[in-house]
């Protein structure tokens, strides 16, 4: 079983080998390396995920390396396959998608009645003008929320991606305050790779808004009683 290079979960699985939403800070559709490595993936992500009916105590995230709702979901119906069985288990199953509308209107009954499954969606900006350069093929961040709102009135366990955290996009704060009547839990991360991704951002600037800003997220999350994560990358910045 494959396990994860994401440090708030013991394991991933991949549905699908690419990623419709060409988002400029995504470092791994960006770098032929990181590409290759994800193409090449030869594992049936539903004979994976079968795997996890023997397992339990396990977290599940699908998927961070590319997004298990793109449009070809419609006819194949993969990641649905691959949380029917998943939601079976005694694990706790984590779907990242950035159109979080598509599993809402789909795959609900998934989340209602699965085990523990919940469903994420990735927002670092508040601003559509900003989303539609940063992550032109994906629904605008407001509709994002919107569906997690939704989620959460059927109670549905809802988590946030925040990241990466940008500088020069200052709305982490408000991100946290709009959205904390319908989130359960954050994971905040840090801007990796920016000037390989063509972001002139320094590593000095990086640090030094990091620990100007995070403590302040991290506040107001606790003054909510909200349950958050911090990636390793990010730490290694407040820890400088």
């Amino acid at each position: 079983m494959p396990r994860s290079s994401v440090d708030y979960a013991t394991d991933q699985i991949t549905v699908y080998r690419y990623c419709p939403y060409n988002c400029a800070y995504c470092y791994v559709w960006r770098n032929k390396l990181f590409t290759s490595r994800v193409v090449r993936g030869r594992y049936d992500p539903v004979e994976e995920a079968r795997k996890y009916l023997r397992k339990n105590g396990r977290t599940i995230v699908v998927s961070f390396v590319s997004d298990p709702y793109p449009p070809e979901e419609a006819v194949r119906g993969l990641t649905r396959r691959v949380l029917e069985l998943l939601c079976r288990t005694g694990n706790r199953v984590m779907v990242l998608t950035k159109n979080p509308l598509i599993p809402l209107s789909r795959d609900l009954d998934l989340f209602i009645n699965g085990y523990d499954a919940w469903l994420g969606t990735t927002v670092i900006t508040l601003n559509n003008s900003v989303a539609a350069v940063l992550e032109p093929n994906a629904p605008n961040p407001w509709l994002r929320l919107e569906a997690l709102k939704i989620a959460k009135e059927y109670r549905v366990g809802t988590w946030l991606s925040i990241e990466p955290i940008i500088p020069t996009i200052p709305d982490l704060l408000d991100i946290i305050k709009y959205s904390k009547d319908f989130i359960d839990y954050y994971v905040l991360g840090a801007f990796n790779y920016p000037k390989h991704l063509g972001f002139n951002l320094s590593r000095e600037e990086l640090r030094r808004y990091y620990q100007y800003e995070i403590p302040k997220a991290i506040e107001i999350l606790e003054s909510y009683g909200k349950k958050y994560f911090i990636k390793k990358e990010l730490k290694r910045y407040l820890e400088a």
